[in-house]
């Protein structure tokens, strides 16, 4: 008889993010995930002590391997995660479109403390201020997202930028009290790193 092969966590999310991103996250169960391993439960129960520890995992897999961008710009990191929603339609759903618990975060950024930080050097804002205006950024593109996941209403590629861009005017203006054009113009100058 062979040696039987070895079936490290890593496999197990690797293999549960391929079927929630083939059939729905509706279609992960223990079962399900060992018949699409080729395996039986034990493996995976002896990886998760129960469903919800892998869940909780998969989540953060999910996270780690196709939110955590790989960006050099604030636009590009909002882009990035657009293209999430649109190309793993229910991934999105497993991560953002479910029930949570009672003082769960509700909205999951990996990428949130490199970007407070360069809004707060190009901006000139507070770590309060930029949180609010990162905050507010992430409320826009949330709602573009929930929209082209569910299939509710899709954005071409200039629609998007279009957007982003108008979203962020809106928001920079406010947050830095802007008075006049010019004075937009000067900011978002200062920020073109992040809108590159």
């Amino acid at each position: 008889m062979p040696p039987q092969k070895r079936i490290f966590q890593k496999d197990i999310l690797e293999a549960a993010a391929n079927l929630v991103a083939q059939q729905g996250p509706q279609a992960l169960s223990v079962r399900s995930l060992a018949r699409a391993m080729g395996c039986s439960t034990q493996p995976i129960y002896s990886a998760f002590e129960s469903m919800d520890a892998l869940h909780t995992a998969l989540i953060d897999y999910v996270r780690e391997h196709y939110l955590r961008a790989q960006a050099s710009s604030y636009k590009q990191v909002a882009l990035s995660f657009l293209n999430f929603a649109r190309s793993q339609k229910n991934l999105f759903r497993l991560v953002y479109l479910r029930q949570r618990p009672a003082g769960e975060t509700l909205f999951e950024d990996p990428n949130a403390e490199e970007t407070i930080r360069q809004l707060q050097a190009s901006l000139e804002l507070g770590r309060e201020k930029a949180t609010e205006l990162h905050r507010r950024m992430v409320y826009y593109c949330y709602s573009m997202a929930v929209m082209m996941a569910t299939g509710y209403l899709e954005f071409s590629e200039e629609e998007i930028d279009r957007e982003l861009t108008e979203d962020y005017r809106i928001v920079l203006s406010y947050y830095k009290q802007v008075k006049s054009e010019e004075e937009l113009q000067h900011w978002l100058y200062r920020s073109r790193n992040l809108l590159g």
